[in-house]
């Protein structure tokens, strides 16, 4: 084996070499990507699922609110009823009262239940934000490794036509 079989050798050899390293570096960067859309889709659902949940528990409050309603409509009359059995009026006095303190401290309490159930459900919204500006992140860090990956893989194709150059100068000085 002579010399400029050997240079020819060697030239083809790293020629290849960086060629193959340019390619594995483009295809990391692909996994890069399709890896940062996968996660990035992952994130979205967990925000549609957050808005989802979100939106359940407000209709859940607004049905507290109605039965709670019922239920302390349900209290006032029988209140009413048995002042009236017992043979006091119900609508003057301490009976009505009693009755005034009733409907104020259920409204209270539907009032902290509404807050309650709107907290909550802002808590679940501000998760599908969190989810969604977390996707974006996700998917921006992937097309940045994107990019470093394929500036490598140019640097890399670089290297293989600077192989085939120095090949090409050390065949020239030995013709």
């Amino acid at each position: 084996m002579g010399i400029e079989t050997a240079i020819i050798a060697g030239t083809v050899a790293a020629v290849g070499g960086s060629m193959m390293a340019a390619s594995g570096s483009k295809a990391a960067g692909s996994a890069a990507r399709q890896t940062g859309e996968y996660n990035k889709s992952i994130r979205d659902r967990n925000a549609r699922l957050a808005d989802s949940n979100a939106d359940l528990r407000e209709r859940a409050t607004g049905q507290q609110e109605v039965r709670f309603r019922k239920q302390i409509a349900a209290l006032q009359a029988q209140t009413g009823t048995a002042y009236r059995k017992s043979g006091v009026i119900a609508s003057s006095g301490t009976p009505l009262e009693v009755l005034m303190q009733n409907a104020n401290e259920a409204e209270e309490d539907i009032e902290l239940n509404r807050r309650q159930g709107a907290t909550e459900a802002g808590q679940m919204r501000e998760q599908g934000v969190n989810e969604r500006l977390q996707g974006q992140l996700t998917l921006l860090g992937a097309q940045q490794q994107e990019r470093a990956y394929k500036m490598q893989a140019r640097s890399q194709k670089f290297d293989a036509l600077k192989s085939l150059a120095l090949g090409g100068y050390r065949m020239g000085q030995i013709v």
